[in-house]
């Protein structure tokens, strides 16, 4: 983790209050604390570094699985390897997905959050337009592997055939990201470890259908986002599913007639982005909006293919 990043940490657990961390080194090298903790005076948390990977999720979600299931295992970061670099692979079926989520942004001052970033590819293109960039993820493959493309500036892995046949890939990268202005960490979407107005941009792109309250992740972008001069890329499928949030919780799909919500998802967040519920205050103008194909590859003869909804939502000055 970066000393920039650390300075930036406040505590997850003691949210709605914003208490800086206290950072504690271990052992660091060429400008990255690679481990140590950090330490909250207010609630007595400490939340691990090890191996330059910051844990900041908060205490009810710490827990994660196996570092061989889910989001960590080796076929879901071959997945996602390919799903966000397939272009830069020149592999004639990626999608440009990323190209098209990027050139939403244009030059600000302030720094970026990537929320939701996977292996980092949207990361690494906010770098263009914006001081700094943060990647957050719960996965810690991914948070490895994305600094990993930090530290080495270019992309080497494993891209899974047929059960546990592989090919090597590799590419090195000419892209003009600027590798010194980013930085991942391990944190929940629900719980972000930043104070409020941090931000001139946030991205969130496929993570609303994947978390068990939607509508706190929304509130946190809100806290965490610039009241003035700021952007908000949203970007999700609706794709909802009671195993990650219960029905309840859903801000669209359902036909309950009771419901103060939308049937359909993207309609609820454009009525959201214009002011309605009390989400984001001050509202957004919708700068632009659309529909991304997006495909994750599993194998080589496994795909999903995805339409991923967004909105590119803009506080402007007075």
């Amino acid at each position: 983790m970066k000393h920039w990043v650390a300075e930036k940490l406040i505590c997850p657990d003691c949210l709605p209050e914003e208490n800086p961390l206290k950072t504690q080194i271990s052992r660091e090298a060429k400008g990255d604390i690679i481990d140590g903790k950090l330490h909250c005076p207010a609630c007595g948390r400490s939340y691990p570094v090890q191996d330059g990977i910051a844990n900041l999720r908060p205490e009810k979600t710490s827990r994660v699985k196996s570092a061989n299931n889910g989001y960590n295992a080796p076929v879901m970061l071959s997945a996602y390897m390919w799903s966000h670099f397939g272009d830069l692979l020149a592999d004639a079926r990626a999608t440009d997905a990323y190209r098209i989520w990027s050139q939403s942004f244009v030059p600000a001052s302030g720094d970026a959050l990537d929320v939701g970033c996977a292996v980092g590819r949207l990361s690494f293109e906010l770098s263009k337009t914006h001081d700094r960039v943060i990647g957050i993820d719960t996965s810690f493959a991914f948070i490895a592997r994305a600094r990993q493309i930090v530290r080495e500036k270019n992309l080497d892995f494993e891209l899974v055939v047929e059960g546990n046949l592989t090919e090597r890939k590799h590419v090195a990268f000419d892209n003009g990201w600027h590798f010194e202005n980013i930085d991942f960490i391990v944190a929940d979407a629900l719980a972000l470890p930043f104070a409020g107005r941090d931000f001139s941009g946030v991205a969130a792109i496929n993570v609303l259908e994947k978390v068990p309250d939607p509508l706190k992740h929304l509130e946190e972008v809100n806290r965490v986002l610039r009241p003035k001069d700021a952007m908000f890329l949203f970007s999700d499928p609706f794709s909802w599913d009671p195993a990650f949030s219960p029905p309840e919780r859903w801000l669209g799909g359902s036909r309950n007639g009771g419901s103060p919500y939308s049937k359909r998802g993207i309609d609820t967040i454009r009525r959201m982005f214009a002011g309605e519920f009390g989400v984001f205050d001050p509202p957004f103008e919708i700068a632009d909006q659309g529909d991304v194909s997006w495909k994750i590859r599993k194998t080589e003869n496994l795909w999903e293919q995805i339409t991923s909804q967004f909105l590119v939502g803009c506080r402007k000055s007075d």
